[in-house]
């Protein structure tokens, strides 16, 4: 009597939902962006911006038959005190040196006005309040580096080493930002909308290779990059001002030449990617 053979099951390849992340969370970014975008620039498009990765990741996730809870919970275990260290000292010491070449170059000048939003929300309204505040953004960057440092670049590190990981990486995050920034440099007039999506794709590519080493410093925990990814978004605009608003920061001047995702912030993050590289191919304190 013959024995009929169950079919092999059919598997989707892994690469194949690598191109539908990277696809899909594109394809929606840039729909909200151009169509929330218009004469003003809504509160929730950047909430919904941000957390459009994490979203599809955890889709994909749950269609591959993970648990989105234990995706969730395993995303943020592994922080080392290396990672945590760098989270906090690298923006602190990357805007304090974009700032003083400005400064120094007399493409700046002090302006004491400026007042961070941590302490206004600790004047107005709190301890209490502020930190509901943090834990609120903490979401929206957790919902970005899921997705970019949580997923994407762990998956292309095992293909592509990790230097090619990060810059490719670095691709898609910065085509990730290009429709808002455009849209919002129409609406703000801090610059030509062509030329700020142009460079701050520059600032952001730059920028995706500190925030890999600070994933790479962990055990495969996106909490340092996402703690990182807090401090970049508070001290930026304080100090250098705001790109996204067309607001100055302490150090006055024209915002698309000073900010950290402008300029000089661009410049210099080119030169940091020489080092790391290096840190790279060495593996300093490299842990995943």
């Amino acid at each position: 009597m013959a024995v009929e053979q169950a079919a092999p099951k059919f598997e989707v390849p892994p690469d194949v939902y690598l191109g539908a992340f990277v696809v899909i969370t594109l394809v929606v970014s840039w729909s909200v962006a151009l169509l929330t975008v218009t004469d003003s620039i809504p509160g929730y498009t950047t909430t919904v911006l941000m957390l459009t990765p994490a979203v599809v990741v955890l889709a994909l996730r749950r269609i591959q038959g993970q648990s989105i809870v234990r995706a969730i919970v395993s995303s943020i275990r592994g922080a080392t005190i290396p990672s945590l260290g760098f989270a906090f000292l690298y923006p602190v010491l990357f805007i304090g040196i974009v700032g003083a070449i400005a400064l120094a170059s007399g493409l700046g000048v002090y302006q004491p006005g400026p007042q961070n939003f941590v302490v206004m929300v600790i004047e107005q309204f709190g301890f209490a309040v502020l930190a509901i505040v943090l834990f609120e953004q903490l979401v929206r960057m957790y919902g970005e580096e899921l997705g970019w440092r949580g997923y994407l670049l762990p998956a292309l590190t095992e293909k592509w080493g990790r230097v090619g990981a990060t810059a490719a990486v670095g691709v898609v995050w910065a085509l990730f930002h290009s429709a808002f920034l455009y849209r919002a440099a129409a609406v703000t007039g801090v610059g030509d909308p062509v030329t700020v999506a142009v460079v701050q794709a520059v600032a952001v590519f730059a920028v995706s290779f500190p925030f890999a080493y600070c994933y790479f410093l962990s055990n495969g925990s996106v909490l340092p990059v996402v703690i990182l990814h807090l401090v970049w978004n508070i001290l930026n605009p304080w100090v250098l001002g705001s790109i996204y608003a067309n607001e100055q920061g302490f150090v006055a001047g024209e915002v698309l030449l000073l900010t950290g995702e402008g300029i000089l912030g661009a410049a210099l993050g080119l030169v940091m990617i020489a080092v790391f590289i290096v840190l790279f191919r060495r593996g300093v304190l490299i842990r995943s």
